[in-house]
């Protein structure tokens, strides 16, 4: 149930979940750099991954690119080594990728986290919140579940389509609320039986969403769970559910979402007081991931991106 409902203006490509532009304005700084990462996590054990590297378009000059690490994970060898940390490319290049290989050790650590971002760049461009999330999933210890809460839309605008975050081609504000989950494990996780409750539900121990037998999420990938109607669109080649009670009843003025597993152990849970603003759009952590929850339109033009990460690009 929604309450002060105030009409949103932000562009929405439409109902679709990412926006793509053919042509780039070298004016303003030469073509956009971004950074995709194909996994979330990669295992202690050696386990390693390409870091891409691209550009929006070739350029006819050349193009450096040093980057920046973070996180609580340590470079040089200690938990993870990286092939380097500048890039060029050459005149008509638009594609560089650098490797990311983690270091076997025997510490009880838990899983750490590498922040990739952008420290620079010449003859290119960048946002400066550009940036992809890597776990080394550390085998010294019992694994739990690794599933967390990326992004969570409990008010889509009313404005036209522009809240049609299911891409049904008509917007309900129940239909379109939706809950992105995803898996931070190299490892496929079975949620069978989980449950989701808003505030009110939990009081009365029935589920707003029952998750069915037989969903496994991939390692790395999401599971999203929309309210109701026909979801229509890829959602990255994310799992899609709608929820078995056909209301997720998230009160944007105020309500707390609980996920438990089929044990009713809690899992997590999300507290929509805080961020009861209104928004007309979603909320996602930024960078995906590792990152607070914030507005989704704050860097992108795009309201929502379920089962994608804030760029529409897949996890």
């Amino acid at each position: 149930m929604k309450f002060n409902k105030i009409l949103g203006a932000a562009l929405l490509c439409g109902a679709a979940v990412s926006c793509e532009t053919d042509d780039v304005d070298d004016s303003l700084g030469g073509p956009e750099i971004t950074l995709n990462s194909p996994v979330t996590a990669i295992t202690e054990d050696n386990g390693s991954t390409d870091i891409a590297i691209n550009l929006s378009a070739s350029s006819e000059q050349e193009v450096t690119v040093n980057l920046s690490l973070s996180g609580n994970a340590e470079g040089n060898g200690v938990d993870y080594n990286i092939s380097t940390t500048a890039v060029t490319f050459a005149a008509g290049e638009i594609t560089k990728t650098v490797t990311i290989t983690a270091v076997q050790d025997e510490l009880e650590e838990g899983n750490e986290t590498i922040q990739i971002g952008i420290e620079s760049a010449s003859g290119g461009r960048f946002d400066a919140g550009t940036s992809v999330s890597l776990f080394i999933e550390d085998d010294d210890v019992v694994q739990t579940p690794q599933l967390i809460l990326n992004e969570i839309l409990y008010d889509p605008s009313n404005s036209g389509l522009e809240g049609d975050a299911n891409g049904n081609g008509s917007y309900a504000q129940n239909e379109d609320e939706f809950l992105e989950f995803v898996n931070l494990s190299t490892q496929p996780l079975d949620v069978s039986g989980w449950e989701v409750y808003d505030d009110e539900n939990l009081a009365t121990g029935t589920p707003n969403h029952k998750i069915p037998t037989g969903t496994i999420i991939p390692g790395g990938k999401a599971l999203v769970i929309f309210g109701g109607g026909n979801p229509n669109g890829t959602f990255g080649g994310a799992l899609v559910q709608t929820s078995t009670s056909g209301d997720l009843n998230l009160n944007n003025a105020g309500d707390i979402m609980t996920l438990k597993d089929a044990n009713g152990n809690v899992i997590l849970t999300f507290d929509i007081e805080p961020l009861s603003n209104n928004p007309n759009e979603s909320y996602t952590r930024n960078p995906d991931l590792t990152g607070e929850f914030e507005q989704h339109g704050e860097n992108t033009a795009l309201l929502f991106s379920p089962g994608t990460r804030i760029d529409g690009s897949p996890f």
